[in-house]
């Protein structure tokens, strides 16, 4: 089996795992011989695709030597850990722990969960240099082979050996390690499939393009701000910087609209330990929130209490909800009523 896969990877090249995506989808612009007939695709867009002459993408040294790691098949074996499994809190255990190098871990992971996957997240290197991040692969490739496989001149193919064998940290290097690890992990997503990646500013704009490229711009979802430290840093030069960035991009982002109970505020904008449940609501923990702002939301309006008591708005404030919505609160009794007779929405 070993043998098979050694001979399958030796006919790998740079345009093996589009051309394999191109047959899933067109089958039909294939010929005989396995080549594509680029007549035939072109007749079906006839009419149907403005083609553009120039573009706007990321190029970085290593790329394609990345799209062809993610066609290569993995020779490594998985073998279960007997004694970790038979563990008491371990054997009736549903889920899959896998150590070793994380892209033969998608490799095999795919053969069994293609478009299976609802959610993935990821905490890449951060290539800051502090990480211990430096790239270097076990692909033993020469110049020749690359310069065949890859349709590069030797001093290029020489460059990506530099990058992959002697270990680099640079962007390069670092988007060669991304390029293929996100292609595979976006075949095992499904269609309303999300995947979350951690990054900080060294390398945010990079993973920014680079998901553009491989998720597709329109499926980007948001990039989310997440406060690290909560004190500053004396020790700084310019600025103290206290955050990093989920960056979420889905599948196929329209579908998303279509799948019952997908919420977008998947995550809180606040501090949750602000939120508590003193009068055990069944809805869960909730924190007062003034209804009542300093600039005008809605119309002037009276607020009449159960007992029968009518509020008007402080002097100088405004109501933050529209009447009817706190019209409902009331009936959900979700407003609670201060010794001041200034109601708080929970």
């Amino acid at each position: 089996m070993i043998r098979d896969i050694i001979d399958k990877n030796e006919n790998v090249n740079v345009s093996t795992y589009e051309m394999r995506k191109l047959r899933e989808v067109i089958p039909q612009c294939f010929n005989e011989d396995n080549t594509f007939d680029m007549e035939k695709f072109q007749f079906l867009l006839k009419g149907k695709i403005n083609i553009k002459n120039e573009g706007y993408g990321l190029h970085f040294l290593g790329k394609s030597y990345a799209r062809m790691l993610a066609s290569l098949d993995t020779k490594t074996v998985i073998t279960p850990d007997e004694e970790h499994n038979a563990k008491d809190e371990n054997k009736n255990s549903e889920n899959i722990y896998i150590t070793g190098d994380n892209l033969d871990a998608l490799k095999h992971l795919l053969k069994s969960y293609i478009r299976k996957v609802k959610c993935i997240y990821i905490d890449p290197p951060y290539n800051t240099g502090k990480d211990d991040f430096v790239y270097k692969d076990n692909f033993n490739f020469t110049v020749d082979e690359l310069t065949e496989r890859l349709s590069i001149n030797e001093d290029e193919a020489q460059r990506i050996l530099d990058l992959t064998k002697r270990g680099s940290a640079s962007h390069s290097a670092w988007l060669t390690f991304m390029y293929p690890r996100l292609l595979l992990a976006r075949d095992l997503l499904t269609d309303d499939g999300v995947i979350f990646i951690s990054i900080d500013d060294n390398e945010q704009a990079n993973l920014k393009l680079l998901c553009d490229e491989i998720f597709g711009e329109e499926n980007f979802i948001s990039q989310l701000i997440w406060e690290k430290v909560h004190t500053r840093k004396n020790s700084a030069i310019n600025f103290s910087v206290s955050h990093d960035y989920i960056i979420c991009y889905a599948k196929l982002n329209r579908i998303l609209d279509d799948v019952k109970g997908f919420k977008r505020n998947l995550l809180p904008r606040e501090d949750i330990k602000a939120y508590s449940n003193p009068d055990n609501d069944p809805n869960g923990p909730w924190k007062p929130d003034p209804i009542y702002a300093n600039n005008p939301y809605n119309a002037d309006y009276t607020i009449k209490k159960p007992n029968g008591v009518v509020l008007k708005r402080p002097n100088g404030k405004y109501w933050r909800y529209s009447e009817e919505t706190i019209n409902k609160a009331i009936k959900e009794n979700k407003i609670m009523m201060c010794t001041q007779n200034i109601g708080h929405i929970n």
